[in-house]
């Protein structure tokens, strides 16, 4: 299942897990004690720190999809011994229904669920790095029981609930080790995409000391910097709740964002592939005043709200012109 270079694989995977070096972001520093960004904190010896997979090639991307609809297959029918062949004995399975350690863990979770509601995964799109995988799946569940005490809400009979999920994927030789979902949408489209969202062979992958220069930008308020990676049609959904059309929008979201709190972005991992890669990224937000209305949730002057999110990135001419993020995990921290 897992894709593989097609020359010389261990030598090409082992390139494609180093952690980057670079002598680009060589001047950086750290600031927003406890928050930094990792490529500004490792930026004096030159390295980039944070975890970078990229595209196998496009033969071993297209087994790797076949390979992923074959295990959502597997799933949707409740081919149990079929989908759970997939996960390593000692997986980490970090679903929105729980947390599970092993597959046979897993495995009691589903038969559990399979048993009173009708699940079924549909694709959306695949980043495919060589030992990471990130999906964009919709999940729909049919209720054929009362279920009171469902792990993400009560269910009716009857009831039909759908979400969109990134859903980010270790891999370890041909299986999963680990799996975490970050939910993206509560009320995605019916309709089942035109086309997946893949890599496109006719773009450049965006390289890793990119994405840490636009970061950089950000986290610095040079809006100059960071909104030239977008597109004049750029559109960004923040975890599927609000769209933001055009640079202006975005820089105009940002700014009142920025005047009410301090945050950093972290970057912690990478997939890059041919016009389409895929980031897992943190921060935390100190509120500068009173926020009973701000956007990651009421907060009171001094509290602070962690956020670790999945985000997907779409790209036109080199540039951004889909963003789109899941919340992974949020903690409200409180007022230190």
């Amino acid at each position: 299942m897992t894709p593989t270079a097609d020359e010389n694989p261990r030598a090409a995977a082992a390139l494609s897990r180093r952690q980057f070096n670079t002598a680009l972001l060589g001047g950086l520093t750290a600031f927003a004690a406890g928050s930094a960004l990792k490529v500004a904190a490792a930026a004096q010896s030159g390295a980039v720190s944070f975890d970078v997979d990229t595209s196998p090639g496009a033969a071993a991307s297209a087994r790797a999809l076949q390979n992923f609809r074959t295990y959502l297959d597997a799933f949707n029918r409740n081919d149990f011994d079929g989908f759970s062949r997939y996960y390593l004995p000692d997986i980490d399975f970090r679903g929105r229904g729980g947390t599970f350690a092993g597959r046979d863990a897993v495995l009691d979770f589903y038969r559990g669920v399979k048993s009173k509601v009708q699940e079924t995964l549909t694709l959306r799109g695949l980043v495919v790095g060589r030992e990471q995988w990130v999906a964009d799946v919709v999940t729909e569940l049919r209720a054929q029981q009362d279920w009171p005490d469902f792990p993400t809400g009560a269910l009716k009979k009857g009831e039909t609930r759908r979400s969109e999920n990134f859903i980010w994927y270790e891999l370890e030789g041909d299986k999963f080790k680990r799996v975490r979902s970050g939910r993206h949408s509560g009320n995605p489209p019916m309709a089942a995409p035109q086309s997946l969202i893949v890599a496109d062979s006719a773009q450049p992958a965006f390289r890793a000391e990119e994405f840490a220069a636009y970061m950089d930008g950000f986290n610095h308020d040079d809006y100059a910097a960071f909104g030239d990676h977008y597109t004049d049609d750029v559109k960004l959904v923040i975890a599927g709740d609000r769209a933001l059309s055009g640079r202006q929008a975005i820089f105009d979201f940002y700014k009142t964002v920025k005047s009410q709190t301090r945050r950093t972005i972290q970057i912690n991992r990478l997939v890059t592939t041919p016009g389409l890669f895929a980031a897992e990224l943190q921060s935390e937000f100190l509120a500068l005043t009173d926020l009973p209305d701000f956007v990651a949730g009421p907060m009171k002057k001094g509290g602070r709200i962690f956020i670790n999110t999945f985000v997907i990135y779409e790209l036109k001419g080199g540039r951004f012109w889909r963003i789109r993020s899941a919340e992974y995990r949020k903690e409200n921290r409180g007022v230190a």
